[in-house]
């Protein structure tokens, strides 16, 4: 089943220090909430060709996922693809920056190809949606919290 996901938010922070934190693919484990370790780390998310192996959490266990950007435009979009090292899941991801104000705006696109025949409510495509959804939100909640705890706040 492919499983599109979008989601979006704003970053009270400037886009060169978001985009400085988010181009790091080792800091991916402190935020994103389904990723376990990055090894294997060849380059940044800002350089197309960079590569790497994410341990990822999935509905069946954990599993090396090898990633790849494909396309990079700094302080602006990031595109990596994820395949499963031992199996079919595979992920398109692409994250967009967009200035605004004194921070800067994302939007999260991922597509998301999960095989059918998965047990319980892991095989419902609506399940397999919001589940992705919350996920996304989730990674993206902590990773804008720790960006804007790089810069000082307003009180």
């Amino acid at each position: 089943m492919l499983i599109h996901t979008r989601i979006g938010g704003h970053v009270d922070a400037p886009i060169e220090v978001g985009w400085g934190f988010s181009r790091d693919i080792s800091m991916v484990p402190m935020w994103h909430t389904n990723v376990v370790a990055a090894k294997d780390i060849v380059g940044t998310f800002d350089e197309v060709g960079s590569t790497a192996t994410l341990v990822l959490k999935t509905p069946d266990g954990l599993h090396d996922f090898h990633i790849e950007v494909l396309e990079a435009v700094p302080n602006q979009m990031t595109k990596q693809v994820g395949q499963q090292v031992d199996g079919p899941m595979r992920y398109t991801s692409t994250i967009r920056y967009t200035p605004a104000g004194k921070g800067f705006d994302w939007v999260w696109e991922q597509d998301n190809e999960i095989p059918d025949g998965l047990p319980g409510p892991f095989g419902s495509e609506s399940f397999m949606k919001r589940l992705m959804e919350q996920m996304l939100r989730q990674s993206t909640e902590n990773h804008s919290l720790l960006i804007e705890a790089m810069v000082p706040q307003l009180v």
